[in-house]
């Protein structure tokens, strides 16, 4: 979104939040810095949401200022504070001289449950009540390589339309993700125009890319890259049975399940986004393809080319006796042991020889 902060600190309440945590970070520096106040400042002081209340924040933006024009108060994890406690015009009492910003920082799309998601809704009509200013730094797909673009050229260089999209393919499509990385990018690169070589010899992956690769090289006949990026995957201080369960195992049924739609699509001759009712009505309401970032879309359909549905329903069998075993329901081998096997397995399955 386009965000004003000279225009937003002309109100008392602020409520940042989104999916997009650099963007969120960056607008809250930029109303601190066009307010005037410095780090340490007398006039300026920071709660968090999990260890205070309302009724705090308010005290302390209803405090003459001391020497100067404004008193601020920043709520970081604002999301964390006992919402449902605040009476619906708490903010509504606030003096001119005060501006309260409050941050959600914990309001990750993926990561909501019910309770988050009500308390942010009560937040917005809390500072909307109040006439406040509501800054919602969503995910937009759509509009995250233009972003990016802008970004680049407002740092004195360019970048080419393959280094965009591998590095928001490598960043898992979000556009704070995209943007922390480029710091690194830009000091590595000495030429004027960045390149996809530049971004893929700087960018440290999504493990979401990790495993996609895998599944890519598979498709390929790789075998050694597909063990490489799952060593990279598992990499880590927890056990290999943990990380299968809660990110391995799920990550390639998601990927399966989109190359399945993908596959379908491409027998019906349609793309994923137009597909009509009658090619969608029997795809899965969860990893729903048409739904999905559009370098998702792009990198199924071009995997998908190689692949049948014999061969995608065959590796969802694959992946449901390896997590069978790894619960003691099938053939007893070590975690590390079975994940390796499936690897192999998979790969023999997804050859596109076979295709």
């Amino acid at each position: 979104m386009s965000f004003n902060a000279q225009k937003a600190i002309s109100n008392r309440v602020i409520l940042l939040s989104g999916a997009e945590d650099y963007l969120v970070r960056r607008a809250l520096a930029e109303i601190l810095v066009g307010a005037g106040f410095e780090k340490d400042d007398y006039d300026l002081e920071v709660f968090n949401g999990d260890s205070s209340s309302a009724v705090d924040w308010c005290a302390s933006a209803g405090t003459a200022p001391f020497l100067a024009t404004r008193r601020g108060v920043v709520v970081r994890n604002v999301l964390r504070a006992k919402v449902e406690e605040m009476q619906p015009d708490a903010f509504g009492g606030l003096p001119s001289t005060a501006l309260l910003v409050l941050v959600a920082d914990d309001d990750q799309s993926e990561e909501r449950n019910s309770k988050v998601t009500s308390r942010k809704k009560a937040l917005e009509k809390m500072v909307t009540t109040a006439s406040g200013v509501l800054a919602n730094f969503a995910s937009d797909p759509k509009k995250s390589n233009e972003m990016i673009r802008v970004e680049v050229h407002a740092r004195g260089k360019k970048i080419s339309g393959d280094a965009i999209e591998a590095l928001v393919e490598m960043t898992g499509g979000g556009v704070s993700r995209a943007l922390e990385e480029l710091d690194k990018i830009l000091l590595y690169s000495r030429n004027d125009v960045i390149s996809e070589g530049d971004v893929r010899s700087v960018v440290v992956p999504s493990r979401e890319w990790n495993i996609w690769r895998m599944l890519d090289a598979m498709t390929q006949g790789n075998v050694a890259e597909a063990l490489n990026q799952m060593r990279t995957v598992v990499a880590s201080n927890k056990k290999p049975e943990e990380l299968a369960f809660s990110l391995l195992f799920p990550q390639i049924s998601r990927q399966l399940r989109l190359l399945m739609q993908a596959r379908i699509c491409l027998d019906a001759g349609v793309e994923p986004e137009n597909a009509p009712p009658a090619i969608t009505l029997n795809f899965p309401s969860k990893n729903y393809l048409p739904t999905e970032k559009s370098f998702v879309q792009n990198s199924s359909m071009r995997a998908a080319r190689q692949l049948s549905l014999r061969q995608i329903s065959q590796a969802m069998g694959l992946l449901s006796d390896a997590d069978a075993s790894l619960k003691g329901m099938g053939v007893s081998f070590s975690a590390m042991d079975t994940i390796e096997r499936l690897i192999f397995d998979l790969a023999a399955t997804l050859n596109p020889k076979k295709a």
